[in-house]
């Protein structure tokens, strides 16, 4: 009696034995993916996929953001650039420079029909004429962020390329716009009521362009 009793548990020992060397690597394989995907840790799962954030147009910042920069002026996304009367004259004066440089197309003087430099000399492309604004504002000191070059469609229906400026009179946002085309520095307000459509613009940190909501 007590061997078959010996013997019985034995038995159902190895099928114990089986069953856990069966099921239990499956059982710590699924409670792996649930603790990663519950707690984020190192296990294996799928990152999500997102398309980039385009920027639209400028948009007056909400009223919690303007009292959270007036008690927090030295916080770097606050600190916009304000158009003084130096910050004028600097932009009025690198306007005027543009005016000595004559267009001519990339396809004269390089051989290609785009090619994108900052025009040193006294002839250049739309594009490189707006570069070489961009070029003289930053040796003056102003900050990336606030100079970016933008595409548009003029009044005649041509492609075109200027020198975008972010300023802000106070808390009030503005764009102005150093455009080969003209002798004063405009408004982009100005320049879409005579008939010019903004289309892309750089992203103010980055690489990236972005789309003008105009």
């Amino acid at each position: 009696m007590t061997a078959t009793v010996t013997h019985l548990l034995q038995a159902n020992r190895q099928v114990v034995d089986m069953a856990i060397n069966k099921f239990l690597p499956k059982m710590m394989a699924v409670a792996a993916l649930a603790a990663g995907t519950l707690l984020g840790g190192c296990a294996t799962v799928a990152t999500p996929t997102a398309s980039a954030m385009r920027d639209g147009g400028l948009a007056m910042p909400p009223a919690g953001w303007l009292d959270f920069c007036a008690r927090n002026g030295r916080d770097p996304s606050c600190q916009a650039v304000q158009l003084d009367a130096s910050k004028w004259r600097q932009l009025q004066a690198v306007q005027a420079s543009l005016r000595s440089v004559r267009r001519v197309s990339d396809e004269a003087v390089y051989g290609k029909a785009e090619y994108w430099t900052v025009a040193t000399g006294a002839a250049g492309d739309c594009e490189d004429i707006a570069l070489a604004a961009r070029d003289r504002l930053m040796k003056a000191g102003w900050p990336t962020s606030a100079l970016r070059l933008a595409t548009a469609w003029t009044e005649q229906k041509e492609y075109h390329v200027v020198l975008t400026v972010d300023v802000a009179r106070g808390n009030v946002p503005e764009t102005l716009v150093l455009d080969s085309r003209f002798a004063v520095v405009m408004s982009w307000d100005k320049l879409k009521q005579m008939g010019y459509r903004f289309t892309t613009r750089q992203a103010a940190r980055g690489p990236q362009w972005v789309l003008v909501n105009s």
